[in-house]
């Protein structure tokens, strides 16, 4: 939608409860509500040429990539990319230049089952988190392993890639215990939603911050559930004074401090929501885009595509589930859903909840990493290679609308 050309930013302070850390008395706390109805400064525009590119057809084995599962920009400019299909970490320089390459398939030190990259870990260059074996390995600027640490001993077990607090404990969303009476909350073929709650690693066990917290969509097939196409889910990440999550049922977010209380609520416009014609075209041109011959696209749009179209929601969630990166002053990206417009659009919110500014990058890119005047793009070929690309921001010279 087209954001008016002044600021309107509104601030209310009201009072709410929320539960004490413990988990045993509610208390009463200030609560302030952060509205913008249009941004503060200028749109952002991502350079049509990046800084640096990694990952081509044309290069090394160690330049191509099979199924990248993260990546960071250190502050010297080096990039550290996670490989899931190899279970490898590999490292290049500002310039692109590959330094080194660690892990391999296993469960010894520097092996892996999974690998993901969390950001903004005190105390270590790079930290991986093993999601298939649920545990935390951290490296060094060479690639050399540190420790690695089982989580189960503390109870964390997180249901998707945990975050890192100031202190470098974890922040996660557990797993919900209501999957385990799916059969009696929903039918076969209906949607239900999971309560989750957002947790902090401690060293004497986990606290929770917040908790009733509508999370995944799913739904139940005759053999089990899965996410539903389209469907909410809960997103989250640590900032130094808490924790920005939100359900993606709108253009909301709540801050909850380390102390367990709701302190802040963020809110801001973005693309409309509601499903149209627009967003089905797009989705079926997805799904035609697979097949090699008229004939097998004819037939999935005949025979399969009604029913998928059919279980589609009526609205789209309003930002992607791992779509908040925050930044070392807390400001924090957000990533607008990707059946929302034609092109992929991010909002930044500053350490306050403000809406700051937004940028648009290419449809088949996915945000990795940023800074406040640059991105790291996971980007995708005309043959669906993966390569990683610093992309310089630059204030546009006029305000002009987000993408609708």
């Amino acid at each position: 939608m087209a954001a008016p050309p002044l600021t309107l930013t509104t601030l209310l302070a009201l009072l709410v409860l929320a539960c004490d850390i413990t988990d045993v008395a509610a208390i009463v706390v200030p609560q302030t509500i952060v509205e913008t109805d249009s941004p503060r400064e200028a749109e952002l525009v991502l350079a049509d040429e990046p800084l640096v590119r990694v990952g081509s057809l044309d290069d090394p084995d160690e330049y191509l990539f099979s199924n990248i599962e993260g990546g960071i920009r250190l502050e010297d400019g080096s990039i550290v990319v996670a490989d899931e299909q190899s279970y490898e970490i590999r490292m290049f320089d500002a310039r692109g230049h590959h330094v080194w390459t660690s892990g391999r398939q296993g469960r010894g030190p520097g092996e892996y089952g999974g690998v993901r990259l969390l950001r903004g870990c005190p105390g270590t260059a790079i930290t991986v988190f093993d999601w298939n074996l649920d545990r935390i390995t951290r490296l060094d600027r060479d690639g050399k392993v540190i420790d690695t640490r089982a989580l189960a001993r503390t109870g964390v077990q997180p249901y998707g890639s945990p975050t890192c607090s100031p202190d470098g404990d974890l922040v996660f969303v557990g797993w919900p215990d209501s999957e385990r009476d799916v059969r009696q909350r929903a039918a076969v073929g209906e949607i239900y939603r999971w309560e989750m709650a957002v947790s902090w690693e401690r060293d004497d066990g986990v606290v929770t911050l917040a908790e009733g917290i509508p999370g995944t969509e799913r739904r139940r097939y005759d053999g089990g559930s899965g996410p539903a196409n389209w469907g909410r889910s809960l997103a989250f990440a640590a900032t130094p004074t808490g924790v920005w999550y939100g359900s993606a049922d709108d253009y909301e977010l709540e801050h909850v401090d380390w102390t367990g209380r709701i302190t802040r609520v963020a809110r801001w416009a973005g693309p409309a929501l509601e499903v149209t014609g627009a967003h089905l075209d797009r989705y079926l041109s997805a799904y035609l885009a697979r097949y090699d011959t008229p004939a097998g696209r004819r037939h999935f749009e005949r025979e399969r595509w009604p029913g998928i179209r059919d279980g589609l929601p009526n609205r789209v969630p309003a930002y992607e589930s791992d779509g908040l990166l925050t930044l070392p002053d807390g400001s924090v990206w957000v990533t607008v859903y990707g059946w929302s417009t034609p092109q992929r659009t991010l909002h930044l919110l500053g350490p306050d909840g403000l809406w700051l500014r937004g940028v648009t990058i290419p449809a088949h890119s996915t945000l990795l990493d940023a800074g406040l005047d640059w991105v790291l793009l996971l980007e995708r070929g005309e043959f669906d290679e993966q390569s990683v690309a610093v992309g310089p921001l630059s204030h546009s010279r006029r305000r002009r609308p987000i993408a609708t």
